[in-house]
């Protein structure tokens, strides 16, 4: 009988993974496979404003989507939120590849951003419906998932760019919702409503927190156009953080906080964090400053000359690692807590970006430090949501999990 009951529930728990893991193929897919098609973008609509919205209005909605949508899940029901995503995310690739303007691709690729919530959803679902034991397991599956997946969406955009039309991208966007959203709604129970949802949702606390998240999400992109100096970008810089405290101010006092800002001053959290914030900054710059030193050409001294395809043949391997590397921190965590995953990812990437210091004019080296910073990455991506779900409460998890992905949005785009 006890071993019956093993087996369901180890088949349960491999349904949710794989239904999970396909939800967040389609967040990856929407997020980096659209690199792949920039050059075609430029070429064809001609306006290099307008083709970089289409990266812009897609990061905009997700970090807004990362921090409110992942709180609605806690209060309302994870599981319905992600397929209201995954839906999101498939119309808005439709929208995109059936439009014959730029507008109308901009406005599909602010819809897909929608998606931006699906990782701090999975990271509930993950704690919802796995045994406390398993959960860092599952977190290290889902979140090898995400970077995996984003690293073949970027050389899979690649090659569709090269043989087929550019708004295949966007047609094979919506086929992967749509599968997606078969799997969530066959293989994940339903998310218990939580007693929160009796209360109003903090309305202001949402509409504060967009506007904010948007002027400090385009300081970056509109100073390579204005410069840091110009007051235009001073002036968006202030208002961002003006709006931005007046929304710590309004969390503080509110009686049902659309996120409870005092639980990300909590020590782990914090840190957690922080790390984040780092990682977004440094580390997962890595796949773009390494891509342009194996494809710049050797006569200038700092390049090592390889084609598009060599390079991403060199950062390939280390994609692969993490469905491997992944896991194995989740079941790490398990057993010593996810600090030390986590430790170990910051020595991992030191070792590897040291070993860039020291030497990267030899591509077996710069291939070998490649390798290694890969795993580091990935290493880190599993470990900092475990951090959070470990010191997170079960009602706030995916709240959590959502401020940590609009801090890496934010970072990313400083970096």
């Amino acid at each position: 009988m006890n071993t019956g009951t093993s087996l369901a529930a180890r088949s349960t728990a491999a349904r949710l993974l794989t239904a999970l893991v396909l939800a967040e193929i389609v967040s990856a897919v929407e997020s980096t496979m659209i690199f792949g098609a920039l050059r075609s973008l430029y070429r064809d609509l001609g306006d290099p404003v307008t083709v970089g919205w289409t990266v812009t209005a897609f990061l905009l909605v997700a970090a807004a989507s990362a921090a409110i949508g992942s709180r609605l899940g806690d209060i309302y029901g994870r599981r319905r939120l992600l397929l209201i995503a995954l839906a999101a995310a498939g119309v808005g690739s439709l929208i995109s590849a059936l439009s014959s303007g730029a507008g109308g691709i901009v406005a599909g690729r602010a819809i897909q951003g929608i998606a931006g919530a699906v990782l701090p959803l999975c990271c509930g679902l993950v704690r919802e419906n796995l045994p406390e034991s398993r959960v860092p397991f599952g977190i290290g599956v889902v979140s090898s998932a995400a970077i995996v997946a984003a690293g073949i969406a970027i050389f899979g955009g690649g090659l569709i760019v090269d043989h087929l039309h550019w708004r295949w991208i966007f047609h094979i966007g919506a086929a992967t919702a749509v599968v997606a959203w078969i799997a969530v709604t066959f293989a994940v129970p339903r998310s218990p409503r939580a007693t929160a949802a009796r209360e109003p949702v903090d309305l202001l606390g949402a509409a504060l927190l967009v506007p904010a998240l948007a002027a400090l999400l385009l300081v970056p992109s509109q100073a390579k156009v204005w410069g840091w100096m110009d007051a235009r970008t001073g002036a968006l810089a202030a208002a961002g953080l003006l709006l931005l405290a007046l929304w710590v101010r309004h969390e503080l006092r509110a009686r049902a906080p659309l996120i409870d800002v005092r639980l990300l001053g909590a020590r782990q959290i914090g840190l957690a964090n922080l790390g984040v914030l780092l990682l977004a900054l440094g580390p997962l710059q890595s796949g773009m400053v390494l891509s342009i030193l194996l494809q710049q050409p050797g006569q200038t001294g700092v390049g090592l000359g390889l084609s598009a395809t060599g390079a991403g043949l060199v950062l390939a391997p280390s994609l692969i690692l993490a469905v491997v590397v992944g896991p194995g921190c989740g079941m790490l965590a398990a057993r010593h807590g996810a600090r030390v995953p986590a430790l170990m990812a910051c020595a991992v990437i030191l070792a590897a970006w040291g070993g860039f210091v020291v030497a990267h004019a030899a591509l077996p080296w710069v291939v070998a430090m490649a390798l290694l910073q890969g795993v580091g990455v990935a290493m880190a991506y599993a470990a900092a949501p475990m951090l959070i779900v470990e010191a997170a409460p079960a009602a706030r998890t995916s709240e959590a999990a959502g401020v940590s992905s609009v801090v890496r949005h934010l970072f990313n785009a400083i970096g």
